[in-house]
């Protein structure tokens, strides 16, 4: 039986016991075009009338993942290795959760912080960020 995970982003697999990240923000942006209304002055006065809106559709979705790794248990520094090769590779991942397949994604960026160095200069607590936006194309081959 496969191990339990919390999420995987194509080869990089975050879980309780290796890689867990602590924080996952999600943003759904939709776009809306402002169109000029004509309106009676006094609406205007009285902070009535106005631009309308129009819906454009969807606009970026994107996921931030954080969390904090400590290379002498379980994991380490090598994760951070693979997620720049993944994105480096310059393809949208598959990123599946635990309870979801969420289709295809791309790694905007990948920034880490390190401390508690050893005498060697390697970092006993790295605590990284990883920034992904929805590959467009999975989600309006789905409305399809």
């Amino acid at each position: 039986m496969p191990a339990p995970f919390m999420l995987m982003l194509g080869p990089i697999r975050f879980a309780v016991d290796q890689g867990a990240y602590q924080k996952l923000t999600r943003n759904s942006a939709y776009t809306w075009a402002s169109r000029p209304q004509p309106g009676h002055p006094l609406l205007k006065k009285k902070g009535l009338g106005g631009a309308a809106r129009q819906y454009n559709g969807p606009g970026d979705d994107s996921l931030t993942i954080s969390g904090t790794l400590y290379p002498q248990h379980n994991g380490g520094a090598w994760q951070l290795t693979l997620m720049r090769l993944s994105a480096g590779i310059g393809v949208p991942l598959p990123l599946i959760t635990g309870t979801a397949v969420m289709g295809r994604w791309v790694i905007e960026s990948i920034g880490d912080d390190r401390s508690e160095f050893l005498d060697n200069g390697a970092a006993r607590k790295i605590e990284f960020t990883l920034s992904l936006k929805r590959y467009q194309r999975d989600y309006l081959q789905s409305l399809t």
